[in-house]
């Protein structure tokens, strides 16, 4: 199995797939906050994919399996969320949108993956944000070396409650000067 991270042209064929994976009731809780105290999550349209995919201020790479895409890593400079803002942070956005290749492990790779690409850009730390209730992501990026910074409490309603959003970040150069 050949997993990359491609930066692919733009086609109606991913806008889709990217809809199907953003809309996929088993992964949007987890990667799309709420904000407000209903049980039904807003759908995604193509209008938001294409916005959010066209964004100048963000990077995004398809991870791909064998050249098939099956999610999205996206790297934004200057996000103004990030709790550090020190000019050199990349903020990580990441989700295995295909369901057939959710749990086959290959998140870590995906991560190598992505720290590759922060270091190749001049990135000398990962920030993120992960809900609280994402236990599987928060083990991948403690596995992958992030350590908790922070956490900003209530931050979305998700599953008939509201949850977390706990940040972490990586450092990828000690030398921060």
């Amino acid at each position: 199995m050949n997993v990359q991270l491609k930066n692919l042209p733009l086609n109606e064929e991913l806008i889709q797939a990217v809809c199907r994976w953003e809309n996929d009731p088993a992964i949007s809780p987890f990667i799309t906050p709420h904000y407000v105290e209903t049980s039904e999550l807003p759908s995604v349209t193509e209008g938001n994919v294409r916005e959010s995919l066209s964004n100048p201020d963000k990077r995004n790479y398809f991870i791909c399996v064998d050249d098939k895409p099956i999610g999205i890593a996206s790297i934004i400079r200057d996000f103004p969320a990030l709790l550090k803002n020190d000019g050199k942070t990349a903020w990580l956005g990441i989700y295995i949108g295909d369901p057939d290749w959710r749990n086959k492990g290959i998140g870590k790779t995906v991560m190598a993956l992505y720290e590759e690409e922060c270091r190749s850009l001049g990135y000398r730390r990962i920030e993120l944000g992960v809900f609280s209730h994402n236990a599987g992501a928060i083990r991948l990026y403690e596995r992958s070396g992030f350590t908790q910074i922070g956490v900003i409490p209530h931050f979305t309603y998700s599953q008939g409650q509201w949850r977390d959003d706990i940040r972490m970040e990586k450092i990828l150069c000690h030398n921060l000067g």
